[in-house]
């Protein structure tokens, strides 16, 4: 049994704000250091952390103590209010910064300017889901209480949620549970691989459709899906309708494409379910984030689309998996389908993207507080602050003083290097000393901690909008002693 509410609430006003714990003096002496978006994430989750120890704590504690944990400040021994005294916060605030920066003082540095590189891609994958999970593991075990729903339906109007394994088992449990051997109707241009984070291969809808027994029927040319060529295809036998948001190809010319609002309607004019493949997007749309995430999951919701499937790692930033998105009519039917059981995620997982739910539930933006918020959210002036620091330590050394240069960059979020999800920035370019920038680029990627740059036609590349301010130095040291 756990407290009642209006004890929560008493030890909830207790709490100091987001702006009292900025402004003592232990966060203050880390502002040379860390970024402010990441002094102010710490802060936003040690608070956070706070709120779901007072909401779970044991009931035979006393009502007005707050119980020991990581991110929470001890009370024993201190008077009542003491206990929630903001300098407190800040001390804990300021030891889990500093123990990231331990924790990736192994890791490696991804300076390639692809965010989700093949070489990186369990990077941040594995710190989403350690993340999202240590605060879950350390509550209590999880229930299915509902409480996953209930925050996607907050953060994006949805009615209901499933937690698969995959991207690739939730396409199929879709296509399995609504359309069985019937048929499926997908656009040309829409019809290629999709791109997940973390997962080990693109899923390829036809393929899947194929396993799942339902016939696919492709409509329009390889550049034009008009809505006119969706309801051609429609007949007696359609039970689907599949769009997606291309992600390993982009459209570029003489194209045109149906909105999603409109196949929509078309699809319930029809009595066809219209399930729409968000692949790698964030929950709700990242307007203030100089990367506007395409095709956000409240977007897609607004649009009434009964069903949308989304990536659980990625620009989401929670353990790696498939999250089917809609209504509860529809889900309903996905949950009473035979094979649900077996394309369910862990209850770790599950745990863990309720703690990165709840996370996002916190921030006003969904990449602020991502594991990679450092390259998604800054700016180009941040990144071309980075990058003059870099090249002031590197120009410090004489063999490098002549052969550095700092320049305009774009970032990527995968190696597919859609201009849609480009991000402006900088890098530093070095010409190496021997004319060999591929071999002093794998000399890097041995490095302790490895360095991943690129790499052009006479230079190497260091692109600064994937490396923190704190790991500068160690991106210094390991230029000098590579060469």
């Amino acid at each position: 049994m756990r407290p009642g509410r209006e004890a929560q609430q008493r030890l909830f006003t207790r709490l100091p704000s987001v702006r009292l714990v900025q402004g003592e003096s232990r966060i203050e002496a880390l502002r040379g250091r860390f970024e402010d978006r990441q002094i102010d994430a710490a802060i936003r989750k040690v608070l956070r952390d706070a709120r779901d120890r007072i909401r779970f704590r044991p009931p035979d504690e006393e009502a007005d103590g707050l119980p020991q944990a990581d991110g929470l400040p001890q009370a024993d021994g201190l008077h009542e209010a003491d206990g929630f005294a903001p300098e407190l916060f800040a001390e804990r605030a300021a030891a889990r910064l500093e123990g990231e920066a331990r924790l990736a003082s192994g890791a490696l540095i991804n300076a390639s300017g692809i965010l989700f590189h093949r070489i990186a891609r369990d990077l941040h994958g594995g710190t989403a889901a350690a993340r999202a999970s240590r605060l879950a593991l350390t509550l209590a075990a999880y229930e299915e209480d509902g409480r996953t729903a209930g925050l996607v339906r907050d953060l994006t109007g949805a009615e209901d949620v499933l937690v698969c394994r995959s991207v690739a088992d939730a396409f199929l449990l879709a296509v399995r549970a609504l359309a069985g051997r019937a048929e499926v109707v997908i656009g040309r241009t829409q019809a290629g691989l999709i791109d997940a984070p973390y997962e080990d291969r693109p899923v390829n809808p036809v393929a899947l459709c194929a396993l799942a027994k339902a016939r696919m029927v492709e409509t329009g040319a390889t550049n034009k899906s008009r809505l006119a060529d969706y309801r051609h295809a429609m007949g007696d036998r359609t039970a689907l309708i599949v769009t997606a948001r291309p992600s390993t190809f982009a459209l570029r010319g003489f194209t045109e494409e149906a909105s999603l609002e409109d196949i929509v309607r078309a699809g319930a004019e029809a009595g066809a379910t219209v399930i729409h493949l968000a692949g790698d997007t964030t929950l709700r749309p990242a307007t203030s984030a100089p990367f506007a995430a395409r095709s956000s999951v409240a977007e897609a919701v607004q649009s009434g689309t009964p069903l949308i499937l989304a990536a659980g790692g990625g620009l989401i930033g929670g353990p790696a998996c498939g999250l089917l998105i809609g209504t509860r009519r529809v889900i309903a039917r996905l949950r009473a389908h035979g094979t649900w059981p077996a394309a369910q995620a862990s209850t770790h997982v599950k745990a863990g993207l309720d703690a990165r739910l709840a996370e996002l539930a916190d921030g006003a933006c969904d990449l602020a507080c991502h594991p990679a918020g450092y390259m998604l959210a800054a700016t180009a002036e941040e990144a071309g602050a980075r990058a003059r620091l870099l090249f002031e330590r590197l120009s410090q050394d004489g063999r490098l003083r002549g052969a550095c240069s700092v320049i305009e960059s774009r970032a990527y979020l995968t190696a597919y290097r859609l201009p849609a999800d480009a991000l402006p920035g900088f890098a530093v370019t070095m010409r190496p000393p021997g004319g060999d920038p591929g071999g002093l680029a794998a000399r890097w990627l041995k490095e302790t901690p490895p360095l991943l740059a690129g790499c052009d036609r006479d230079r190497v590349r260091i692109d600064l909008r994937g490396v923190a301010r704190h790991r500068i130095a160690d991106v210094a040291r390991i230029v000098r002693s590579g060469l």
